[in-house]
């Protein structure tokens, strides 16, 4: 069987979720279905009823839900409603620190990845989790399914384009990614800052003038000063348009003579 198994072992107990970028997934583009998936099934058992919820972290960490572990890649939790009653009775939390192996789906690698975790101390027991991610070129984001949860492993599957075979340049990032809005905020930022370095040379043209002109003598006081240089300033920028004209006029001028005398 063709396989591509890497053991991965984090050293931080509260690292992020695995990483969609690493060489063992980098030919895929599971940022297309990155973000926090969940899967929930309901059983009737008279008296109560039973709610199983799975929830599966894709590049992300399960941080938001409050019942799970931090830092939990894989997180089952089951709670047991008797009327108005409702208990959580099992919380499986399998975090990102733990042993994590690749493989290919059948050793094929354009059928997609599996992620495997083995031997997560869950109490007195241990607990395996399998994230299948599998290839349909048809499915933008898929939805996350149940594969079998026998109480020793979970099986958990997502089919999407995303798990088939993507060349480096052909990546596109999700639409509903943030990213775009980032570049956006870090442009306004630069706008920002540049207007904020004006007002602040301005105000220290102004106020430096002012008290240059008040220490010269030429003022009764500070304020009369501060106002002759704002009305300084608010001549030469009237005047502004009128000089960036005439420059203008001459360039322009000069060049249409040079090209007649060309002819």
């Amino acid at each position: 069987m063709k396989t591509f198994a890497t053991l991965v072992t984090a050293f931080a107990a509260f690292s992020m979720a695995f990483d969609c970028s690493i060489p063992e997934l980098e030919k895929y583009n599971l940022e297309v279905v990155r973000g926090v998936h969940a899967v929930s099934d309901l059983t009737q058992t008279p008296p109560s009823e039973t709610n199983q919820t799975w929830y599966v972290g894709v590049c992300s960490s399960i941080d938001k839900v409050d019942a799970c572990p931090d830092g939990s890649d894989v997180c089952g939790i089951t709670k047991v409603r008797v009327k108005d009653t409702e208990l959580t009775t099992n919380i499986i939390g399998i975090g990102s620190a733990s042993t994590k192996k690749f493989n290919a789906i059948d050793g094929d690698e354009s059928k997609g990845v599996i992620i495997t975790y083995e031997g997560v101390q869950w109490g007195s027991k241990k607990v395996d989790a399998e994230l299948r991610f599998v290839c349909d070129s048809t499915k933008e984001k898929g939805n996350l399914e149940v594969v079998s949860w026998d109480g020793h492993k979970v099986t958990v599957q997502i089919v999407t384009k995303g798990a088939c075979l993507t060349k480096r340049g052909d990546k596109k990032k999700d639409p509903s990614d943030d990213s775009g809005h980032a570049d956006k905020g870090e442009s306004w930022g630069w706008f920002t800052w540049i207007f904020i370095f004006m007002v602040l040379f301005l105000s220290i043209y102004i106020i430096g003038g002012a008290w240059f002109q008040y220490n010269k003598g030429n003022s009764i006081d500070f304020q009369s000063a501060l106002r002759e240089v704002v009305e300084n300033f608010v001549d030469v920028v009237r005047g502004l348009p009128a000089f960036v004209s005439e420059i203008l006029k001459k360039v322009t001028g000069n060049s249409n003579r040079g090209e007649y005398s060309a002819v």
